[in-house]
């Protein structure tokens, strides 16, 4: 598939005259586009992403020439009908119009109102198209200037049924309050993008000057810190500024992959504004920019996989609504869960619900094993629900089940009976709490699965030694 980049001359209702390029809808990355990258530490890594990415061509925001309008209405073209967009929030389909219109307009993904709401020549990240998206506008409307953070007790916001995704019960986007107190969560299908975008808006804009023009730019940062968010807000262009929530926008990172609706959108922004996305091309960077858990090895290359990894932490229900649920993986230090992932098994049918792909190099937490936490919204609370850890090759490390046993009908551990961990979580399960295992060891026998006790995310468990 080829997409078609429309150079306007000038704009007169809906008549163009237009010259095009076509470009490949999943181009590869540029030879040597990354090659000065340095992963040996999170500054080094920050510092060469910015040196990669900084400068980039600044496209009008509206203008009778090219625009912001062109360029995302290619960017977020509907794969199954050129003369359509979809849009971010709703996965609605509409027809080009290339401009305003009642439909659709363009997100800001990092509110414009938290650091650079005055649309002149020198405000660069306005017209940033990497975070900008083709949006419904009711829905632009509804999430505001929110921050991005899971939400509970919210309203609910549906999806269409496009490309063969959205319109489920599971796949609404959920919205509460207004400003910096508020929330919105971006539905399933496209809570990686958002983060993903506001990452490289917290990389390429690191305050100092345009490469190119010199102009100055702000300095944005990713925070879990509302109140700085809400200082972000002030109404004029300033010199730092702040939006999130970081610690959500790194989980949906990894709930949500990479897809073709970001490759896309990568590729197409890339052929005017001449940057890349550094973490939809790379996002097991995130781990290393955003958590300070990197390989150490400076030119990229990742240290091998380990065959010793186990599921070492479960929490799925709780009372109440369920939060913070989450599977941790432990692993001998310096593994590199790139390219695993956790598979989640439904037992009312025995089948595949949900693939989470891992990243993160393993920290050394205690005498050379440590652990990372993954945050999976959603998992199923039994019976007879299972949990399969997958590895680069595509094989079974574990398959593991609460509340029963089941065989599981397809995935990647299709015909694979489960093995109960003989301990479960119920609906009076005390939030914060969740089954650790405990013991002394360095192989997942070693250890034993406890009743729900207070929880280690992302740490060595209680009563756990190496």
């Amino acid at each position: 598939m080829f997409y078609q980049l429309k150079h306007k001359v000038n704009r007169i209702g809906a008549i163009f005259i237009a010259a095009f390029i076509t470009i490949p809808a999943s181009a590869e990355i540029p030879a040597n586009y990354y090659q000065s990258v340095d992963e040996s530490t999170p500054e080094s890594l920050r510092n060469s992403l910015h040196q990669i990415i900084k400068g980039h061509t600044k496209i009008p925001y509206t203008s009778s020439s090219t625009d912001t309008w062109d360029v995302l209405e290619q960017a977020d073209e509907d794969p199954n009908n050129s003369n359509n967009v979809i849009d971010v929030y709703k996965n609605a389909s509409y027809r080009k119009v290339g401009g305003g219109n009642s439909n659709y307009n363009r997100e800001h993904s990092w509110p414009k109102s938290y650091g650079f709401p005055n649309n002149v020549s020198s405000n660069y990240p306005y017209t940033d198209m990497h975070h900008l998206f083709i949006a419904n506008g009711s829905y632009n409307s509804s999430r505001s200037n929110k921050p991005y953070a899971d939400c509970t007790s919210c309203n609910e916001k549906v999806t269409l049924l496009n490309d063969g995704r959205g319109g489920s019960a599971t796949e609404s986007n959920w919205t509460v309050g207004s400003f910096e107190s508020g929330s919105w969560e971006t539905w399933e299908g496209r809570k990686g993008d958002v983060a993903r975008a506001l990452m490289y808006m917290a990389i390429r804009y690191e305050g100092g000057s345009h490469a190119v023009t010199g102009h100055m730019e702000p300095d944005l940062i990713l925070t879990d810190d509302r109140s700085l968010i809400g200082a972000s807000n002030t109404g004029s262009n300033i010199a730092v500024a702040y939006m999130g929530l970081r610690a959500e926008l790194i989980d949906w990172s990894r709930e949500d992959p990479v897809d073709d609706y970001e490759l896309r959108h990568n590729e197409v922004v890339f052929t005017y504004q001449g940057n890349r996305n550094p973490f939809i091309d790379h996002p097991e960077y995130i781990a290393c920019v955003f958590e300070e858990i990197c390989s150490g090895n400076g030119g990229g290359t990742p240290p091998p996989a380990s065959t010793n990894a186990w599921i070492n932490e479960i929490h799925y229900d709780n009372r109440g609504g369920d939060v913070n649920e989450s599977v941790e993986i432990l692993a001998p230090a310096a593994t590199n869960l790139l390219n695993w992932r956790i598979e989640a098994y439904n037992g009312n049918n025995s089948s595949l619900y949900k693939t989470v792909e891992l990243s993160g190099t393993v920290p050394d937490q205690q005498n050379g094993f440590g652990s990372i936490n993954f945050n999976i919204k959603g998992i199923q609370n039994g019976s007879a629900d299972g949990l399969a850890l997958i590895n680069p090759q595509g094989e079974v490390v574990q398959f593991l089940s609460y509340e029963g046993t089941l065989v599981a009908q397809n995935g990647s551990a299709e015909g694979m009976e489960s093995t109960d961990i003989g301990v479960m979580e119920t609906n009076s399960t005390q939030s914060g709490y969740s089954l650790q295992l405990s013991g002394h060891g360095q192989e997942y026998s070693d250890f034993i699965w406890q009743s729900p006790m207070q929880n280690s995310r992302g740490s060595i468990n209680h009563n756990q030694s190496f």
